[in-house]
């Protein structure tokens, strides 16, 4: 059964990166970047400052743990332990893999942290905005980031689908410790007002 799941993960990735052109591996080579994607950072945490208000801090902290929490247990307790090889490292794919840019990364790719942590981001920050636009952007951008990684060989889809579950996770997660802890704050606030130490 593993083999046979393993076997259509190798040839969905295979189409994938198949359909490969010279524009479209510079396209996803750019995607692919996280430099690539400053600006739309910066617009995001605009739009979270101004929908959070006083509490824009909690929820810039959440992105952070957010993002450090899929990214350490991306590798830590996934690529680390499961030490499944990247496809570009995998020798039976030696000359069937089509490389961009003669990228292969480090060894092992499950699960991916590209896609744990623009799927964590994605996800907090579409729970904060409640915005159908914003779900239909930011699910779009993850899905895009997370093709790039397949498109240049960098992941096989079990990698990218297993660490965009994770990084979603942690987004619920954070954001319901973000929830939690701001009514809090709104109390410790309320009672500094009323005893005249705010």
């Amino acid at each position: 059964m593993f083999e046979y799941l393993e076997s259509i993960d190798r040839q969905l990735l295979l189409l994938i990166n198949g359909w490969n052109s010279p524009f479209f591996d510079e396209f996803m080579w750019i995607v692919s970047g996280k430099l690539t994607w400053l600006p739309l950072y910066a617009v995001l945490l605009w739009l979270v400052i101004r929908k959070t208000g006083r509490n824009w801090w909690i929820a810039l902290i959440g992105i952070g743990l957010t993002v450090a929490l899929a990214d350490s247990i991306s590798v830590h307790c996934f690529k680390n332990v499961v030490m499944r090889y990247r496809p570009t490292h995998n020798l039976e794919l030696e000359g069937v893999l089509h490389i961009v840019k003669g990228y292969r990364g480090g060894w092992y790719g499950f699960v991916s942290s590209h896609a744990a942590n623009t799927f964590g981001v994605a996800i907090f920050i579409c729970l904060i905005l409640k915005h159908k636009a914003a779900w239909i952007g930011l699910m779009a951008w993850a899905a895009l980031v997370c093709y790039s990684r397949m498109y240049i060989g960098a992941h096989y889809p079990a990698d990218i689908v297993c660490g965009g579950l994770l990084g979603a996770a942690f987004g619920c997660f954070i954001y319901w410790l973000c929830g939690k802890l701001i009514p809090r704050i709104d109390v410790i606030r309320n009672k500094r007002k009323s005893d005249g130490t705010d």
